[in-house]
């Protein structure tokens, strides 16, 4: 994983004149001269700094700003200064500097040193002095702290330990209104939740914080969220978006001269570079930003970028190079305890070593990798590893554990969504079942391979690398060729693949039965002659059995068995009104299921009339335990727009049933459909207890809900909407601090 563009502290932005100190101290500004001219903003708090006639407290305040600047570009230098603001604090004797200074130097302790356990020492001792005052002041430096805390125990991987941090943090930050912390935060969960894979989670925490950012006019913060974004965007395999971001990155860090953010950012674009196949340049823009990292002396940049460097020459086949460079990045790693970063390098690590034949080194470092990535809860890592030691199996004639591995790999990254790392899984798969002669299987995941790598290494992504590319200078045309060629490379070698397995299992046959292999060639061609019109015929037998299934899973048993149930109370609790009440708006809605059924699509009226209904009804079942609210965007023409029938209402199953049935207190379920250019976006947000909580017991009369089919059926039907108009159409979940958000997306379908 790429180092992240931020660091999780707050700046106060109060900036006070200040008087000359002593010689350490002017020896510290000299040493610092050349990253001073590179920040305007440090620049001018030396100024300040040198100009006589200040208060001892706005002198100090001054030596904080240059000291949370300095420890962005100078760590050695911010932790000596550091030390001699928490002396001059002291001697001051004010309680809210000494806590700012005991901060400041964890901070200082935590880049400069990796020194996590003084650096939590430092921290506590500010937090519980700042505990003694109750001002605002005081909670924004708690709030920052522990943000801080959280940092160091995400480096320990100690990740829910660091996410709790991070949440107590964002609320603290939230209920005493400061933006300018809650932009950390923000970007702080994000952080956890792209570490442990979930990356719609991630890029809804660091959307968050660029907005505040951008608001706020704070740019090296809007780039870091672009940044940020660009790498969750790459790792879900949308290179366009991912590019789009990390050039938008590479352009504010050029204006504000930071080298440390355009060393980040030229790590970002590197490895897309690396997803499209060029990994020449892929190298040629890692040792950039090598050479910067190491300018600035930013050593998580310098690991990051050493691992990044041994990965490509890695894929260039140089692997004694590439076993250099990973051994001194992990070496680095483990001297720091950067175990957040520790499980990409000992995976690059083990592949350099299976192909240098070194496998038991190999299979030594990959379950260390494994070992870590279970703890950090990593999912992206844990599929890599177990591919590794598939292949390692294979290596070794051991096919059954070979096998093992390789399906645990494949069914872990399909669960985190990895698009490269389920990439390697069926690669593996493939040559798992090909040396066990199963030739069938091992076509069916070569495709599916090659399908991956289709959608990873498009023509689209390629494009639109290369006109982003024209905007600079690191080798834009050799870039654009290299990409081409490597796209026409990879499939022709498809091909050649494809068919020579076919030609191995169409021979192993005709060995086996002589004269039929001649029939049996014709039949293969007979086959591939007749696709398309067997492919169609089953896309149209899918898409009425989906249909069926999902009015199935509308028509739900346990809530038909349950209303009926709640009628049955009504009429014996003598509420007759209720009870007629209930009954119409349920016969209502059985009448709007069986008949919007009949129709691919209905009006969005008409859709959302029967899901009203459903809420009513529900709302009303459980004792009116939620209220609920349907927005709907006032530019949509509701009777002009057609949607799939009832396509939202498993969400909204979800939030009643999974959101609001073990929540204290009333809850609150919000529909909102917008239009978002060529998209309708149906939004699904609730305040309940969230998808992780346990599940409470059910009241008594009540049919438990299992786990229901009703979301997978609707992602079924989203494919086939994709495929019917061209465009993407899908779901993703985000987890908030309180309940569930979930974004439908669909492509717009208006009427004539």
């Amino acid at each position: 994983m790429r180092g992240v563009l931020w660091k999780g502290l707050s700046r106060t932005p109060k900036i006070h004149r200040m008087r000359p100190r002593s010689i350490p101290l002017l020896l510290v500004l000299l040493s610092c001269f050349q990253c001073t001219a590179q920040n305007a903003f440090l620049d001018s708090c030396w100024k300040l700094y040198r100009a006589p006639g200040q208060d001892t407290k706005s002198h100090l305040e001054t030596l904080h700003e240059i000291v949370w600047e300095l420890s962005y570009v100078d760590a050695d230098s911010a932790k000596l200064l550091a030390m001699d603001l928490l002396q001059q604090a002291t001697a001051h004797g004010n309680p809210e500097l000494i806590a700012l200074a005991h901060r400041d130097l964890g901070d200082a302790l935590a880049m400069a040193d990796r020194n996590n356990d003084a650096a939590l020492k430092e921290y506590r001792t500010a937090i519980a002095i700042w505990r003694t005052r109750k001002d605002s002041s005081a909670s924004r430096g708690i709030a920052t702290a522990l943000n801080s805390m959280g940092m160091l125990y995400k480096n320990r991987g100690e990740l829910d330990t660091a996410l709790a941090m991070y949440q107590r943090s964002l609320s603290l930050q939230a209920t005493i209104g400061n933006e300018n912390g809650l932009i950390y935060s923000n970007a702080s969960i994000a952080r956890i939740h792209e570490m442990q894979s979930r990356d719609d989670s991630a890029l809804y925490y660091y959307t968050a914080s660029g907005h505040l950012a951008k608001k706020l006019g704070d740019e090296r913060m809007v780039a870091a969220s672009a940044g940020n974004r660009a790498n969750v965007y790459e790792r879900m395999g949308q290179i366009g978006p991912a590019i789009d971001l990390a050039y938008e990155c590479l352009r504010i860090m050029e204006k504000m001269g930071n080298d440390r953010g355009v060393a980040t950012t030229l790590t970002t674009l590197s490895s897309l570079a690396n997803t499209q196949g060029d990994e020449k340049t892929a190298l040629s823009l890692m040792r950039k930003a090598n050479a910067l990292y190491t300018n600035v002396g930013y050593k998580q940049g310098i690991m990051t970028s050493g691992n990044h460097i041994g990965t490509s020459l890695l894929g260039l086949g140089k692997m004694d190079s590439a076993i250099f460079w990973l051994e001194r990045a992990l070496l680095l790693e483990r001297e720091l305890e950067a175990k957040d970063l520790m499980g990409q390098t000992l995976n690059n690590l083990a592949n350099a070593y299976r192909g240098s034949r070194r496998f038991d080194d190999s299979e030594r470092i990959a379950r260390e990798a494994l070992e870590l990535s279970r703890v950090l809860k990593d999912g992206a890592n844990e599929a890599k590893a177990l591919s590794i030691l598939g292949r390692s199996a294979l290596d070794k004639g051991l096919l059954n554990d070979a096998l093992k591995y390789c399906n645990d790999g494949y069914a872990v990254s399909k669960a985190a969504s990895t698009l490269t790392e389920t990439s390697e899984s069926c690669e593996c798969l493939y040559r798992v079942h090909k040396a066990r002669g199963d030739g069938m299987r091992a076509l069916i995941y070569l495709e599916e391979y090659h399908a991956i790598q289709d959608s990873i290494i498009s023509d689209r992504n390629t494009r639109a690398l290369t006109q982003r590319d024209m905007q600079y200078t690191f080798g834009k045309e050799q870039l654009a060729d290299s990409l081409r060629h490597a796209a026409e490379v990879t499939e022709l070698d498809h091909a050649r693949e494809l068919e020579q397995l076919r030609a191995d299992r169409n021979r192993n046959r005709a060995l086996g039965f002589g004269g039929t292999g001649v029939l049996l060639i014709a039949g293969v061609t007979a086959f591939f002659i007749s696709d398309r019109k067997r492919r169609k015929a089953r896309f149209e037998k899918d898409a009425a059995q989906l249909e069926t299934q999902a009015l199935r899973s509308q028509m739900n048993p346990h809530f038909i068995f349950n209303a009926l149930n709640s009628i049955n109370a009504y009429v014996q609790k003598n509420e007759p009104d209720r009870a007629a009440s209930f009954l119409s708006r349920f016969a209502r809605l059985m009448r709007l299921v069986l008949e919007n059924s009949r129709q691919a699509e209905v009006p969005l009226k008409d859709d959302l009339e029967a899901l009203e209904h459903y809420l009513h009804l529900e709302r009303a079942r459980s004792g009116e335990k939620f209220d609920y609210a349907i927005n709907v965007d006032p530019i949509i023409d509701q009777e002009d727009v057609f949607v799939p029938p009832l396509v939202a209402q498993p969400f909204v199953e979800n939030a009643i049933w999974h959101g609001m049935s073990g929540k204290e207190g009333k809850g609150h379920i919000t529909l909102a459909i917008t239009r978002q250019g060529e998209d309708l976006i149906f939004t699904i947000d609730d305040d309940g207890v969230g998808r992780h909580a346990p599940k409470p017991e059910q009241a008594e009369g009540v049919v438990p809900k299992k786990s229901s089919l009703g979301t997978a059926i609707t992602q079924a039907r989203l494919d086939l909407v994709s495929k019917q108009k061209g465009r993407a159409a899908g779901y993703r979940y985000v987890d908030k601090p309180s309940g569930t958000l979930v974004e439908l997306t669909l492509p717009l379908s208006e009427g004539a």
